[in-house]
């Protein structure tokens, strides 16, 4: 990456990206010099854990189901690490919807189950508008309602849109 590209990702003034490269600080300046800078772009858009944790607890966040999807699917298929949806699945701070929408979507990625730690007597899909049963065993074995919709998740996976 060059330093306009720096300056533009950044919003680093030149002047400190050269003080950078001949200062102290001239191994952070390799480091962004090595990168990509694609790649960084990439880098500084995934979502930490409090984008995660609004998507669980969608009813608070997302008033369109398209909206909410988008935002999913696009973090599903980021390449993320799947154990993160584990982890909050466990976590007691989260709301019992937002923790089995979590442990849905662990259990969808690595067909792996998670074992709850409350009745999963809930009143709600993945998506807290959506109510309507659409047969997904799987979302039903958490106490959900309904789970992603297979042909739009697919069709996001292969052209980045609905």
């Amino acid at each position: 990456m060059n330093q306009q590209q720096m300056h533009k990702l950044l919003g680093v003034p030149e002047r400190t990206l050269r003080d950078w490269k001949n200062g102290k600080r001239d191994k952070l300046y390799r480091l962004l010099e090595s990168l990509d800078f694609e790649v960084a772009q990439k880098l500084l858009q995934m979502n930490d854990a409090q984008d995660l944790k609004r998507l669980l607890e969608n009813e608070r966040y997302y008033t369109s189901l398209r909206e909410f999807e988008r935002d999913l699917y696009s973090v599903l298929v980021s390449g993320r690490d799947v154990n993160v949806w584990r982890k909050l699945a466990g976590d007691t701070a989260l709301s019992k919807e937002a923790r089995a929408r979590a442990a849905y979507l662990y259990s969808f990625m690595t067909d792996k189950m998670v074992k709850l730690s409350f009745q999963k007597e809930l009143d709600t899909g993945l998506y807290h508008g959506n109510r309507n049963s659409n047969g997904d065993g799987l979302a039903r074995l958490y106490g959900l309602k309904n789970g992603l919709d297979i042909q739009r998740f697919n069709q996001y996976k292969m052209t980045g849109r609905f």
